[in-house]
């Protein structure tokens, strides 16, 4: 096959756009004008790869660098995103390529990924588990069935409210600030408090990684902190589909047990037309407590997989990250759809 895989520089800008809107109809806008953030373009030599054949483009393989710690030593790695091979071009070999490619830039791959995607990582001994989870908390039941949502009618009565509301333990009352400048050291500092676990792999967050993910991010304008005692939740708080969804991008909570902030954020979603809230739960981090509901129809395995040279690394990697959180990956790119 005379096919030609580059880099995603090399590429000519309309060439690329015209790709995005068939393999990403609803992010297309959006990824052809802010890509280079997207796949931190110039923070490393790492970038995504784009395969041609017959002159045109048919597939990607994108990517997003990352720096790992694990034995107090740092290590680099890149997150496998934007996987895709125009439907056309299937079943030619074309995803193998790609990714036996993509395995040759960097030592350490990881991926959340959904099923068609980890057959073809499964042929190259990559390794998986499922112990993270998504799950969303509807707020707005009536939007939430599909045809009730095309209305786009706020069927949320103040008895439902009420009925909803979580109690706490005191009226208080909390509400969102616009992400700026001045939150990035604590946001680094409370990355050290949770540094005690050498034995497992754990994504490394300095100031750089929190300007490009948070202030740098083309929509930081629906980033905002709530924050309560010592107690801090970043949210992505984004219209799509006539629904109106809060993200919870990262936490620092110190009580586990105790987690107030969570009930005054839930309160605050039901008394400002917040259709339903997305959370990304581990088994060292779980977002709101659970129910027999909750676990039969709201929450979503995510598959982690993974791959790695050495094999000590591999075998440690393969358990999973210690402080995976929202805003890792291309886990909300959902949100940056349209313009």
């Amino acid at each position: 096959m005379d096919y030609k895989i580059k880099k995603i520089s090399e590429i000519n800008t309309e060439l690329l756009k015209q790709f995005y809107k068939t393999a990403f109809p609803s992010r297309y806008r959006s990824l052809t004008r802010h890509w280079k953030w997207y796949y931190k373009i110039g923070v490393s030599n790492f970038e995504p790869l784009i395969l041609e054949y017959d002159s045109k483009i048919v597939g990607m393989a994108g990517l997003i660098p990352e720096n790992l710690s694990f034995q107090g030593k740092i290590h680099k790695a890149i997150w496998f995103t934007d996987f895709y091979v125009l439907k056309n071009y299937r079943n030619r070999g074309f995803g193998s390529i790609l990714t036996k490619e993509w395995m040759k830039i960097c030592p350490i791959q990881i991926t959340f990924c959904n099923e068609e995607s980890l057959k073809i990582f499964k042929k190259f001994n990559w390794r998986n588990n499922n112990k993270i989870y998504r799950k969303i908390i509807p707020l707005n039941p009536f939007k939430i069935i599909p045809i009730m949502r095309n209305f786009n009618i706020n069927m949320k009565p103040q008895l439902l409210k009420n009925f909803l509301k979580k109690n706490l333990k005191e009226m208080k009352d909390i509400k969102p600030e616009k992400i700026s400048e001045k939150n990035l050291m604590n946001y680094c500092q409370f990355e050290e408090i949770n540094k005690s676990d050498n034995e497992s792999f754990k994504i490394i967050r300095d100031e750089n990684w929190f300007r490009w993910r948070l202030l740098e991010c083309p929509y930081n304008s629906e980033i905002y902190e709530f924050k309560f005692n010592k107690d801090i939740v970043i949210c992505h708080i984004s219209k799509t589909e006539n629904l109106t969804r809060l993200n919870i991008l990262y936490t620092f909570i110190e009580d586990q047990k105790n987690n107030e902030i969570l009930n005054l954020i839930y309160n605050w979603c039901l008394n400002n037309d917040i259709d339903f809230i997305w959370t990304l739960n581990s088994e060292r981090n779980k977002i709101f407590k659970e129910t027999i509901f909750d676990n039969l129809f709201l929450k979503k395995k995510i598959n982690f997989a993974c791959w790695v040279k050495d094999e000590n690394k591999f075998t440690h990697l393969e358990k999973g990250m210690s402080n995976p959180q929202g805003f890792d990956s291309d886990l909300e790119s959902i949100l940056y759809q349209g313009e």
